[in-house]
């Protein structure tokens, strides 16, 4: 490394730290407390503009559904648009548009969330129309029937016509079968069409509760006045006993290897490692992983840029899919494409090959200051926006690891060791619980 390139990563690192230490730290401007009815709320301040976000994230989301309604909780966030007894249907994000704001609702595999950015003076009207939705959503069957079409649609779009998420979802089905992560967030096509308005109702009845959600606000609100908002709107809403409409996992068999043949002008190869569920106690590992994936793939510096794209010229692209935060065990997931006449064999050979002992060993403090640095630049834009704080907070608190996380993650980077970040490369990337896929151009 030469001197000159020392000095950057050293200035960007200091002033990194500076911003660390200063602004985002959200122990210093963050208050959580619950209601009686068991409903958690967050405040997040930041004062630099007039825009505040309500959100609310409910504690649900695909790998908590089953054989025969896979696809209710994303199918659920359209029927929250779709109106209430006391807003008609498109009334909620019309409001929000008349009020320059911009809203949306999102479904991952942990948790399905819904969010809006508007001017602080609008916040209150924001509460109570999404307090209204927690309770009182309408279940029309011309509405159900229409986003069901919809979401299908969307399947089709995202999925059955599109190679590489096709792929991920048979890596993840085969690793996982149709439990927890191996479901897809969006369904099967057949499940989707044979969700009724009895099976919605249900799960909206036993998720949409208090005592399952997170109010999280963030940006520039006046506490007490949120406090009464919050109290007024959500404090009256009760919580029921909850049923139980998760089921019991599904047997199912995986295979070290299989081949998918799509619509992919060249070969792409997936090699897939299994990971456990994230761990607080063990979060040093878990982010001693990410820097060794930092080295690995993170930019035109990383490893496998290096050597196999730029030198070797062995590959077209690579990546690496990671979790941090998997709340079920989950896949780490690397590969690409080969050059030319590279064989699928040779460019998996040369991928595993910088995952080898020997490679692992020869990581060096240089590479291991710039992917830090890397990692610390991205954290904090991360916290740039005041949507992006409450997606993080929330991201965290829904999958019950806590936003005390985040005030510790740069510390625990910083501390880390050359020899803690070797030794997950060595653990994580163990040849021996393999799952190798290749998706090849049609016959």
């Amino acid at each position: 490394m030469s001197n000159l390139y020392k000095v950057v990563i050293f200035v960007v690192s200091f002033f990194i730290q500076l911003e660390v230490n200063s602004a985002i730290k959200f122990s210093e401007r963050l208050e959580e407390y619950s209601l009686s009815n068991g409903l958690k709320v967050i405040l997040i301040k930041d004062n630099r503009s007039p825009s505040v976000v309500n959100s609310i994230w409910y504690k649900v989301g695909s790998s908590h559904e089953k054989p025969g309604i896979t696809g209710i909780s994303h199918i659920l966030e359209h029927m929250m648009f779709k109106g209430t007894k006391k807003f008609a249907t498109g009334e909620f994000s019309s409001v929000i548009k008349k009020m320059g704001g911009t809203e949306n609702g999102f479904t991952s595999k942990d948790y399905t969330g819904y969010f809006q950015k508007i001017h602080k003076s609008n916040l209150e009207r924001c509460i109570e129309l999404e307090a209204d939705r927690m309770k009182n959503l309408k279940f029309n069957d011309q509405e159900i029937l229409s986003e069901i079409e919809v979401v299908k649609e969307e399947r089709r779009l995202r999925t059955e016509d599109n190679p590489i998420s096709k792929t991920f979802e048979k890596i993840m089905l085969n690793a996982y079968g149709m439990n927890n992560y191996g479901i897809p967030i969006i369904g099967t096509m057949k499940d989707i069409g044979s969700i009724t308005k009895s099976d919605l109702k249900a799960w909206y009845r036993t998720h949409y509760q208090p005592n399952n959600a997170i109010v999280i606000i963030a940006g520039n609100f006046e506490s007490k006045k949120v406090k009464n908002y919050i109290n007024k709107y959500y404090g009256l809403i009760k919580t029921y006993k909850q049923s139980n409409n998760e089921g019991d996992n599904i047997n199912f068999s995986t295979k070290k290897n299989f081949e998918i043949f799509d619509k992919v002008s060249k070969s792409i190869v997936f090699i897939g490692f299994k990971k456990p569920k994230f761990d607080q106690d063990k979060s040093r590992e878990y982010y001693a992983l990410e820097i060794f994936i930092e080295i690995m793939d993170g930019g035109y510096s990383s490893r496998l840029t290096k050597n196999l794209v730029n030198t070797k010229k062995i590959a077209l692209d690579t990546f690496i899919s990671n979790d941090t935060y998997n709340q079920h065990p989950n896949l780490i997931i690397i590969g690409g494409t080969p050059r030319g006449n590279i064989s699928n064999e040779e460019f998996e050979k040369s991928i595993l090959n910088e995952f080898s002992l020997e490679n692992i060993e020869k990581i060096t403090m240089d590479e291991v200051t710039s992917a830090k640095a890397r990692i610390k630049a991205a954290n904090i834009y991360k916290f740039d926006s005041v949507l992006n704080q409450a997606m993080q907070v929330g991201m965290l608190e829904a999958k019950g690891i806590g936003w005390k996380q985040l005030d510790k993650y740069t510390n625990i980077i910083d501390s880390i060791t050359l020899k803690e970040i070797k030794k997950a490369g060595k653990v994580y990337f163990n040849k021996d619980d393999m799952l190798t896929t290749i998706l090849r151009p049609e016959k």
